[in-house]
């Protein structure tokens, strides 16, 4: 997420969804009330005898008041809506509207109140720079590794020095590894590496890099092609998209267990439901929040106060299962500085 321009007297801030990764913390951090411009699709009525005709679409810059707003987990999209409060002479005010956030969207948005420390933390860590990843597309012939962040850069080709019915047999251990050897010169690079291809030889570098260490930050992806058209291959198919999404879930997963694990060890340095959490940031005890996104609309305030004394907090989708975890116990827990009553 880029911040293209800011005001923080006005609370506007003006945003480019880069990812999908992008449109999901937007979801967090939007309320009702907001106002937001962009541009947009609007149908432009005409003005006939018998009454209004429909006419075609057309391209318009509107400023909705948001009402509500629906992620769509099949498109990734999020749909805002709520009455026109600026717009072209020719539009209704207070009409409703429908604006799309996708990836590509220039946003603008101020908040009556301001925003939130919480809130800008959101936008910032989604602001830095997109995760790096390296990616491998290979077969028995040739191997292509490429850098994706926000565009393609092909870093090196490795061929195999065979083809054709002499080369059909097994791959050589020369070629897998001078393939392997450039990805693990080139792995502190990147965020997570993506070992992609039509056959068998990604699973046979996908275990050389497993052995080497590097299970965790390496995901393998099956395309049709090898090449620089495989990496076009996998970044089409969203294998990309889904990485950096899985890397935000496992780091939430991650926090989640180890609130289960000290909820299993009784050590009073934990708390669940809103009103013993609310307790622990009163007191000030509070180190950490984390708040499932179902809840946080409900408990911004005490997310809030919990800021204002300190606490970092995380939100945490329950589209996963440690998410659904949270849910089940209140949607809101807290780690504590130390242990209250």
């Amino acid at each position: 997420m880029k911040i293209l321009d800011s005001n923080k007297k006005e609370g506007m801030l003006k945003l480019k969804l880069e990812n999908p990764n992008d449109v999901w913390e937007l979801e967090n951090v939007l309320q009702e009330e907001d106002l937001i411009n962009a541009k947009t699709m609007r149908r432009k009525m005409i003005d006939r005898k018998d009454g209004e005709e429909k006419g075609n679409k057309r391209p318009v810059y509107l400023t909705i008041e948001l009402d509500k707003m629906k992620f769509h987990e099949h498109t990734g999209n999020l749909r805002l809506t709520g009455p026109i409060k600026d717009g072209p002479e020719d539009v209704e005010l207070d009409s409703y509207h429908t604006i799309v956030a996708e990836p590509g969207k220039i946003l603008t948005i101020v908040k009556k109140g301001g925003w939130k420390d919480w809130q800008m933390r959101t936008i910032k860590k989604a602001y830095k720079k997109p995760p790096e990843v390296l990616v491998c597309a290979l077969d028995r012939e040739e191997a292509t590794i490429a850098k994706v962040s926000n565009g393609k850069e092909i870093i090196t080709t490795v061929r195999s020095g065979g083809s054709g019915k002499q080369y059909e047999g097994e791959e050589s251990d020369e070629y897998l590894g001078e393939v392997s050897s450039v990805i693990r010169r080139k792995e502190g690079d990147f965020d997570k590496i993506v070992v992609a291809g039509p056959g068998f030889t990604k699973d046979k570098i996908y275990r050389i890099l497993e052995d080497g260490g590097l299970s965790e930050k390496t995901v393998k992806a099956n395309t049709s092609h090898a090449g620089s058209t495989g990496v076009e291959e996998v970044i089409k198919r969203g294998v990309i998209e889904k990485v950096v999404k899985d890397s935000r879930i496992s780091e939430e997963s991650s926090e989640v267990e180890r609130l289960f694990e000290e909820f299993s060890k009784d050590s009073g340095e934990v708390a669940y439901g809103e009103e013993d959490v609310e307790k622990a940031v009163e007191m000030g005890a509070a180190k950490k929040i984390l708040v499932s996104e179902k809840k946080l609309r409900k408990l911004r305030d005490l997310v809030d106060e919990a800021e204002e004394k300190g606490a970092e907090v995380m939100i945490v989708t329950e589209r996963h299962e440690s998410g659904e975890k949270l849910g089940k116990i209140g949607g809101i827990a807290a780690f504590l500085r130390y242990r209250i009553s």
